[in-house]
C-alpha cells in the first residue's frame, strides 16, 4: 500500500499517522478555520470544503476515478468540461448567479477561479469579524446552491435558472444567520433590500 506517494507497497503505522497528520494540518489552516466558522448547515459547509479540496463529484473528477460518464461537458452550460473550478466559478450559469449576488451586496469583484483564493477574497476588509462570518456564509450558500441546482438538473430534469439559485441563497442564508445569531431581528424583506445594513446590526 502506497500511503505517501513513494511507490512503496509496505504499510506502517508511522506512514499512516503521517498521512492523517498532514490532512489535519491542512484542514486547520486559516482558510479552513474561516470555513468552519460559517453559520451554514454542515451539509453546505461540507460541499464548500469538498470544492476547496477538488473532491466534488464533477464529471471530470468522476471520469478520473474510473466512473463511466456519458459526457465530461458541464451540466449547466454544456460548453466546457465540468471541473470544480468551471462548474462553480467559470461557467456562464455560475457567473450569472455570482453577478446577482454581487449586485445584491452592492460590490464589484474580480473573482479568482481558485476556490480557496476566491473564498479568502470574499470578505469586507474594514468590516467586523461578525460581518465577515456572514459574508463567508453567503459564499457557502452560493457554492452549495449551484451544486444542488446542478444535481437537480441531472437527477430531476430541472431547468437551469440562475435567479432561482440566487433567491434560494438569500432565503437559506437569512435562515441560517437568524438561527445562529440571537441579535438578528430584521425581516427577510429587509435582508433582501438592505443586506449590508442588516449585517451591521448583527452582534
Amino acid at each position: 500500500m502506497d500511503l505517501e506517494g513513494g511507490g512503496s507497497q509496505t504499510f506502517s503505522v508511522n506512514s499512516a499517522y503521517n498521512l492523517v497528520r498532514k490532512d489535519l494540518e491542512a484542514n486547520s489552516s486559516p482558510i479552513f478555520c474561516k470555513l468552519w466558522w460559517c453559520k451554514a448547515v454542515p451539509s453546505a459547509v461540507l460541499i464548500a470544503w469538498r470544492l476547496m479540496e477538488n473532491k466534488l463529484g464533477t464529471r471530470v473528477n468522476l471520469s478520473r476515478r474510473g466512473v463511466l460518464v456519458d459526457s465530461s461537458m458541464c451540466s449547466l452550460c454544456g460548453k466546457e468540461e465540468e471541473s470544480c473550478r468551471h462548474l462553480i466559478f467559470d461557467c456562464n450559469f455560475a457567473r450569472r448567479v455570482w453577478c446577482l449576488c454581487y449586485k445584491w451586496l452592492g460590490v464589484l469583484v474580480v473573482s479568482h477561479f481558485e476556490p480557496k483564493i476566491n473564498f479568502d477574497q470574499f470578505r469586507m476588509s474594514p468590516a467586523s469579524e461578525t460581518v465577515n462570518i456572514v459574508w463567508n456564509t453567503i459564499w457557502v450558500g452560493v457554492v452549495s446552491e449551484i451544486w444542488y441546482h446542478k444535481n437537480n438538473i441531472i437527477f430531476k430534469r430541472g431547468v437551469a435558472d440562475a435567479f432561482e439559485v440566487f433567491s434560494l441563497v438569500q432565503v437559506k442564508v437569512w435562515t441560517w444567520i437568524s438561527i445562529n445569531f440571537r441579535s438578528v431581528s430584521f425581516s427577510f424583506s429587509d435582508w433582501c433590500l438592505e443586506p449590508m445594513l442588516c449585517m451591521r446590526l448583527i452582534t
